[in-house]
């Protein structure tokens, strides 16, 4: 029997998939790799696990042309809010192909979304199951939500329109409430959300007794980012956090683990401005609702107080009259004594919030100053580094024939052109003799 060369071997091999693989195939797997190439086409690798899900039992290359791929992405990305991507849990039908120079491989013909949706409902779960397990999964939705939210951390993208949106709007609300706003800068897209969150949350609880309330926001993006925010690390900071979590990661469809673990969780960033807006609303009205039924208790004793001195009037004209001249006058002062309380606390108030807003002007006048002190100094230091100045006080610069600067005499050989720079203009020279200075 004389030898095969590779080709024909390979081509056998292919023969024999064709006549014993003909049809197609529904597998499921780990997309290990997952990349959209040159013309459309979508390549990849589809691996198994143990059942520790740790060393790869099997493993194989997966492609889909870019006519298959282009209904098939977008399908999969309506029904999931997700793009391919590894890492991700699938279920593709597939047919076996074998390439006489690429070897074996899978081609996808189509892909069904429920089974990713489910992997992806699976993981949420392990990780809500982990936190209960661990006790800490309604920690924060246990801690008091203060009266007054007016100190807000916020946790955003200082480049995400949801931020300039969220701080528009609690600074030009109806009530005329003055909020204080920090922002804690964050990735909110991509693979280090996990890390800058963390790391923002951990600045905010060093310094807890500053703020009221934690605001994390994202401001629209992706919805196939939203697998980003669930991670356990992630929910089991925010969890654990001193002060309360309100979220708006800016999804109308779907929850993450993130909103299971916050203390008050909505749906964009304008929605968490409103929240905290009708929250001091509410303790706004609660205020006015406390002053007007004292007015009306005030209103109501006295008329009482009234009824019951007329009948005793009538009853014992004499003996009471000066009774209820006493009672009169006692419940006049009583008045006063309500009216002047009632007025000193409005006057408390208002000088509070004017301290306060003083506080703020000036706290934000002095950090410019500071900014623009900083500036100017900055600004001499490179003015007096200017080599213009060298040449105005009788210096001069001289270049070798490469067009550096030059400073070692051993640079250049006899013959060769160095230019000198003056004050004004330029001279050019031919260099005769070269000799080092001894030190």
């Amino acid at each position: 029997m004389s030898p095969l060369s590779l080709y024909e071997l390979n081509s056998l091999v292919r023969e024999v998939l064709e006549l014993e693989l003909p049809d197609t195939y529904w597998v499921q797997g780990e997309l290990s790799e997952g990349r959209q190439g040159y013309g459309g086409h979508f390549y990849g690798e589809l691996v198994q696990k143990d059942e520790r899900n740790v060393a790869i039992v099997a493993k194989a290359r997966v492609n889909c042309w870019a006519n298959v791929y282009v209904g098939l992405s977008q399908r999969f990305r309506e029904a999931t809010g997700e793009t391919l991507r590894a890492g991700m849990q699938v279920l593709m039908e597939v047919s076996v192909t074998f390439h006489q120079q690429y070897g074996y491989s899978l081609n996808i013909l189509d892909i069904d979304p429920t089974f990713t949706l489910g992997d992806m409902a699976r993981r949420r779960q392990q990780i809500l199951r982990q936190l209960e397990a661990d006790g800490i999964l309604h920690d924060n939705q246990t801690l008091p939500m203060p009266l007054l939210t007016r100190r807000i951390a916020i946790v955003s993208s200082q480049s995400a329109a949801g931020y300039g949106d969220f701080c528009d709007q609690l600074e030009n609300n109806d009530y005329g409430f003055h909020f204080h706003l920090q922002l804690f800068p964050a990735v909110m897209q991509g693979n280090r959300v996990e890390e800058s969150i963390i790391a923002a949350l951990g600045q905010i609880a060093e310094q807890a007794d500053l703020w009221d309330v934690v605001v994390i926001i994202r401001g629209g993006g992706a919805t196939s980012d939203l697998s980003d925010f669930d991670s356990y690390p992630l929910a089991a900071c925010i969890a654990q956090m001193p002060l309360p979590v309100v979220t708006g990661i800016g999804h109308e469809r779907d929850e993450t683990v993130l909103d299971y673990v916050a203390h008050t969780h909505l749906k964009t960033p304008t929605a968490v401005a409103s929240f905290l807006i009708d929250h001091m609303g509410e303790q706004a009205v609660r205020l006015d609702d406390l002053s007007q039924r004292i007015g009306h208790s005030v209103t109501g004793t006295i008329a009482r107080e009234q009824q019951r001195l007329i009948r005793l009037a009538t009853v014992l004209p004499l003996a009471f009259r000066n009774m209820r001249q006493q009672q009169e006058h006692r419940l006049e002062r009583l008045l006063q004594r309500m009216k002047a309380a009632h007025s000193e606390r409005q006057q408390g108030e208002q000088h509070r919030l004017e301290r306060l807003l003083h506080r703020l002007t000036t706290a934000y006048n002095e950090h410019q100053q500071r900014e623009r002190h900083r500036l100017d100094l900055m600004e001499q230091r490179l003015q007096s580094l200017d080599p213009k100045l060298l040449l105005q006080r009788g210096y001069s610069m001289t270049f070798g024939p490469d067009g550096r600067l030059l400073r070692d005499a051993t640079h250049v050989a006899p013959g060769q052109h160095i230019t000198t720079r003056l004050e004004n203009g330029e001279v050019e020279s031919v260099v005769n003799l070269c000799q080092e200075l001894e030190n």
